[in-house]
C-alpha cells in the first residue's frame, strides 16, 4: 500500500473515531476503554502489521503490564489486545496531535522524575471500571530493540505493601519486515529512540509494507516478600526470557 494511501486511511480513521471518543473520555462513558482497541486493529491493517501472540493476556484487576519499549509502534500493538491506558511523562501531553491522541487512550501523565504520582493508579483503574489494565515502561525509554535496558526500580513502587494490585510481564519483539528477518540494516525502520526525527521517522516508516511483530505475555509475577529492587529483577528477567522465546518462534 503507497504511503499517502495509507496517510489517507489513517487520518479518515482517526476523523471517524475520535469524535465519538471524545464525547466518551468527556462523560466517562464505559465504552471509552473499548473505542482504541478497534482504533489499533484498523491501524494494524493499515499498516501491514501481523501480531503473533504467544501466552495469554490476564483479566484479573487491577492489572499492570510491563515490558520492553522500542517504538510508538508498541502502543499500537498492546492498545489492540485490550482495554489498556498507558503511563507517559508529562511533556508528550503537549505534543501536536500525538497528546490528544494519547489523552483519547486515557494515558496517565507524570511528572518527570517523579513516580509518586503511579500511587494514584488504584484510583484511576477503579474510574475506568477496573477493565482497563495499565501499561507501564519500566525503561523508562525506547531503544534499538536489540536488547532490554535496566528497568528502573522507583517504578515499582506501587507494588510494595499492596495485596490486590497484580503484575503481568510482557516481551514485545519486531522479527520481520518486509518478509525478512530484523536485522541492523532495516530496525531502524522500525525503533524510535535517541534524537530520531519523529516526522522523518513516520516518513520512512511508512514505506514498510508489512512487519512480523511477536508478543509474549508472561504468567502473572508472585510479588509476595519481594521489594521493589527484587520486582525490578525478576521482570526484566522474565522480559529478556520472552524476548528469545520470540525469536526462536518467529
Amino acid at each position: 500500500m503507497f504511503s499517502f494511501l495509507k496517510v489517507f486511511l489513517i487520518i479518515l480513521t482517526i476523523l471517524l473515531l475520535i469524535p465519538i471518543q471524545y464525547i466518551f473520555v468527556q462523560f466517562k462513558l464505559r465504552y471509552r476503554i473499548y473505542v482504541p482497541i478497534v482504533f489499533h486493529k484498523i491501524l494494524l491493517k493499515i499498516l501491514g502489521i501481523k501480531v503473533k501472540l504467544i501466552g495469554k493476556n490476564n483479566g484479573i484487576r487491577p492489572l499492570i503490564l510491563a515490558g520492553n519499549h522500542t517504538s510508538y509502534l508498541d502502543i499500537i500493538i498492546l492498545g489492540s489486545i485490550m482495554p489498556i491506558c498507558f503511563i507517559a511523562k508529562e511533556d508528550i501531553k503537549h505534543w501536536f496531535l500525538f497528546g490528544f491522541l494519547a489523552k483519547m487512550q486515557n494515558t496517565i501523565f507524570i511528572k518527570r522524575k517523579n513516580y509518586k504520582t503511579l500511587e494514584n493508579l488504584n484510583s484511576i483503574n477503579k474510574e475506568l471500571n477496573n477493565k482497563s489494565a495499565v501499561v507501564l515502561f519500566p525503561e523508562g525509554t525506547t531503544n534499538t530493540g536489540k536488547k532490554v535496558l535496566n528497568f528502573k526500580s522507583s517504578l515499582f513502587n506501587l507494588f510494595e505493601n499492596n495485596d490486590t494490585l497484580r503484575l503481568q510481564n510482557f516481551s514485545l519483539c519486531y522479527t520481520h519486515v518486509n518478509v525478512m528477518p530484523i536485522d541492523n540494516r532495516t530496525r531502524p525502520q522500525i525503533s524510535w529512540y535517541g534524537d530520531m526525527n519523529i516526522i522523518s521517522h513516520l516518513y520512512n516508516f511508512l514505506k514498510i509494507s508489512c512487519i512480523n511483530v511477536t508478543l509474549v505475555f508472561h504468567p502473572i509475577l508472585s510479588l509476595k516478600g519481594l521489594d521493589r529492587k527484587s520486582i525490578s529483577i525478576s521482570s526484566i528477567k522474565q522480559v529478556k526470557k520472552g524476548i528469545s522465546l520470540a525469536f526462536k518462534n518467529a
